[in-house]
């Protein structure tokens, strides 16, 4: 008699048994997770086409297997040190194909999107930052590595957002980095502002355009975004730039359309604690009340 499955015990079963024994066929499958040959099969063609497995086809035959980073791990068990881990040893090893693969095995177990960017997303970022602090990787490293995993969060863009609002937004999200740190940031914050029905653009990083007339050009651009909109606006500034974040919310609180303007400064605690008190807007220090603070200000 065959054992019932439903989708998320067939991938974990198959996930496990392709670990050890890649690759295996449908009928090798079905025998040892205890499922006839023909629904294992559907099961297979479903995991394949979400990315979970892949196949290789000899002569007549369906043979399935992992890529590199394909992993299973349980969504009761919060603590996402685990996965945090392996994502920055592929990272820090060139693993492009699987720092992506770990994304897809998060992303097929559907988390809330919120949870990826606060209990995995922004550890490993910090985590590099923190290795360039202390002298483990140089600074081209750092670079590449970010860049990379930059482009692996690119995959957040196919996450279904699981108990958020789907509510239209009008209101307009210009986020704008300070500096090359802040861009996966800028990228990760675009990807949730979207999925949550804002309407979002990233500027890009403005520090190296910053002299004394920046500050007129900055304006006139968001003058211009205010009046192509129709509605208000609401900056988020991104930096880990002292200077930058001192010029843009200074350039910012200048705007000749101020009343339509809603400001959101993220950058680290002790220049969130230098500055917060010198500005107009929402100073912050930590993802998750970043994350807050667009929900409830964006309108």
């Amino acid at each position: 008699m065959y054992k019932r499955y439903n989708l998320s015990d067939i991938q974990k079963e198959v996930i496990e048994l392709l670990r050890n024994n890649n690759p295996m066929s449908s009928t090798e499958i079905s025998k040892k997770i205890g499922t006839n040959r023909i629904t294992i099969s559907k099961y297979l063609d479903i995991l394949y086409f979400q990315k979970i497995i892949n196949r290789k086809k000899i002569g007549s035959v369906n043979f399935w297997f992992l890529d590199p980073g394909i992993v299973n791990f349980d969504t009761k068990d919060e603590n996402y040190i685990e996965l945090q881990q392996k994502l920055i040893i592929s990272l820090i090893n060139g693993d492009k194909e699987i720092s992506q693969n770990i994304i897809l095995s998060i992303l097929n177990k559907q988390i809330n999107l919120k949870k990826i960017i606060i209990d995995i997303c922004l550890p490993v970022l910090n985590t590099l930052f923190e290795l360039h602090n202390r002298g483990k990787i140089g600074k081209t490293e750092k670079i590449h590595l970010i860049t990379n995993l930059t482009e692996s969060l690119g995959l957040l863009r196919n996450c279904n957002v699981i108990h958020e609002s789907s509510i239209h937004r009008n209101m307009l999200l210009v986020i704008v980095a300070g500096d090359d740190d802040s861009l996966p940031i800028c990228s990760i914050i675009n990807i949730y502002a979207k999925k949550i029905k804002i309407n979002s653009t990233v500027i890009g990083n403005v520090e190296k355009y910053i002299d004394p007339f920046f500050d007129i050009d900055f304006q006139r651009y968001i003058n211009k975004l205010l009046n192509r909109n129709k509605e208000k606006i609401c900056i988020c500034i991104i930096s880990y730039n002292e200077m930058s974040i001192k010029f843009l919310s200074a350039a910012v609180d200048e705007i000749e359309q101020a009343n339509k303007v809603k400001t959101i400064v993220f950058s680290t605690k002790k220049i969130i604690e230098k500055f917060e008190n010198n500005f107009k807007g929402n100073f912050i220090a930590d993802i998750a009340s970043l994350i807050s603070i667009i929900e409830k200000e964006v309108k």
